[in-house]
């Protein structure tokens, strides 16, 4: 957390452009998943009101009462049995009087009765084109009565041309279902019905042949299309058939330029839910299939989804700006604790310093004489700074200008007993009262000439010795490493005590001389 909040204050604006990216994928990854959600609602939605429009479709075709009116014909009509077996003439005033009946009562366009041998016996048609002694015997809803099963046939009249609705019934032998089948009662009705039930529902909805023909359609002009290019032998199959009429002689099929398969579709650059249920009318070649389209960019408001993920992002956006104060709050409370324990060390380091500093001067107090405070000096340098080699130089009370060698400390050679102002770079030191530290490669790049001779420390320090303006000597030391800020200052300060201490004991030493002289004198008096 500490590296996070440090980026957050050292890279602000990074930070902030971080916050707002985050914030736009949420935003937008939010509002994605919102329209996936509602798409997937609006889907859900529109399967179920395609099985709804399916049950609709099965209960006026085949659970209609058109279907049970002809079922009922073909099972207990004595006259409509006679004519399955040819035993009357064609169009017997006895079977069309009841044909007619049922037309009118059910709006079908023609009713008729089938014999065995697949031609049709008896007919009634509403425009006057009775169909009596066409023979339909390869005709599905034929084939299907005869294994005695109801069943809806969609196919193209052939006396009329139309698309129509063939409502097929067996005829028993006897008053009993299950009975040998001898015929076939069928109606015929127009598509209206059916076309009104898939218009208005949805954006588009069609009614495909188990053969993936669009058999009917909200939108006429897909009527005759094809879900899917079909292959040279199933084209074939289906001209065979006649089940379409002259839909395709002659001529290719126009094909969907959209899927029929359930589920989210695109069509022209818009967005579809697709949903299909089963229309089941008995047909031997298989299921009709209902598909049913809705433009989602229609029934979904885009202001919907959008403002939900401008909402998601502004939250986030908001979450971020509250974690950045916090992690900047967080930053600044770390910050502030380094400092404090930054400070509490240097405070620790600087009381340790003072009692050291203290006890040295304590220890270089108790020199009486120059030569041991000049020791006491170099061995607190090298206990406390781990100092290599020192030597000590006071200036000369009878020629300024030069400096004697006033203590050594772990020398190689002894060191030179004499140092002139301004010679090599301790007296270069002298002259410019200025501390020096000069660094030195570990591998020896370069010999300092000093008054310890050549030598290959860390580093070499040069120390005025005064007090105030008063010049009393210089210090060179050879460190092992080098020395910090804070080292270099308390060792400044230690030879400052050093320059004290001389003082002292210079003072003290001359008293000394002073009092000791007049007593001597008496002493060599003649009595």
């Amino acid at each position: 957390m500490n590296a996070m909040a440090k980026f957050v204050v050292e890279r602000k604006l990074l930070a902030w452009a971080l916050a707002i990216l985050v914030a736009c994928l949420v935003g937008w990854m939010g509002s994605w998943q919102i329209l996936d959600m509602r798409e997937h609602e609006r889907l859900d939605h529109l399967r179920t009101q395609t099985e709804r429009r399916s049950i609709e479709i099965m209960s006026q075709t085949l659970n209609g009462n058109l279907m049970g009116a002809v079922a009922v014909l073909g099972l207990i009509d004595p006259a409509i049995k006679q004519e399955a077996l040819g035993r009357s003439s064609a169009n017997s005033q006895k079977v069309l009087p009841t044909l007619e009946s049922i037309a009118r009562s059910y709006d079908a366009d023609g009713v008729f009765i089938v014999a065995e041998n697949g031609v049709i016996a008896s007919s009634w048609d509403s425009a006057g084109k009775p169909s009596t002694n066409l023979n339909v015997k390869f005709r599905p809803y034929y084939q299907m009565a005869m294994q005695g099963m109801d069943n809806v046939y969609a196919a193209v009249s052939l006396a009329r041309g139309d698309r129509s609705l063939y409502f097929s019934a067996p005829v028993f032998s006897e008053t009993t279902n299950g009975t040998q089948a001898i015929g076939a009662v069928v109606a015929r009705t127009n598509l209206f019905k059916v076309d009104n039930l898939l218009r208005g529902k949805t954006d588009l909805t069609l009614l495909l042949s188990p053969q993936g023909v669009v058999f009917g359609s909200s939108d006429k002009k897909w009527i005759g299309a094809m879900a899917g290019k079909p292959a040279p032998d199933r084209l074939k199959a289906i001209r065979d058939l006649k089940q379409f009429g002259n839909m395709f002689d002659g001529k290719e099929p126009i094909v969907l330029p959209m899927s029929v398969e359930d589920g989210l579709r695109d069509y022209e650059g818009k967005h579809f839910a697709v949903a299909t249920a089963k229309v089941q009318w008995n047909d031997p070649f298989g299921d009709w299939t209902l598909v049913m389209f809705e433009d989602l960019d229609r029934t979904i408001s885009s202001r919907e989804y959008r403002g939900i993920g401008a909402l998601m992002a502004l939250a986030v956006l908001l979450i971020g700006i509250l974690l950045l104060h916090i992690l900047k709050s967080h930053y600044r409370q770390s910050l502030a604790s380094q400092q404090l324990e930054a400070f509490a060390r240097a405070q620790e380091a600087s009381a340790a310093d003072k009692t050291r500093i203290a006890a040295a001067t304590v220890r270089l107090q108790r020199a009486n004489n120059l030569t041991a405070l000049i020791q006491v000096f170099l061995q607190e340098a090298h206990f406390q700074y781990g100092i290599l080699q020192g030597v000590v130089y006071l200036r000369d009370a009878e020629h300024p200008e030069r400096f004697r060698l006033a203590g050594s400390y772990a020398c190689g050679e002894v060191p030179a007993e004499t140092l002139e102002m301004g010679e090599g770079l301790l007296g270069q030191c002298a002259v410019e009262r200025k501390t020096q530290c000069i660094a030195l490669v570990p591998d020896g790049f370069a010999t300092i000439r000093s008054g310890l001779g050549e030598a290959l420390p860390c580093e070499v320090l040069l120390i005025p010795v005064a007090m105030q303006d008063n010049l009393l000597g210089v210090v060179e030391v050879a460190l092992l490493r080098a020395l910090t800020d804070a080292e270099q200052a308390t060792f400044e300060e230690l030879t400052g005590l050093l320059a004290m201490n001389i003082e002292i004991v210079s003072a003290y030493m001359n008293t000394e001389q002073t009092r000791i002289s007049p007593e001597s004198a008496a002493e060599e008096l003649p009595t």
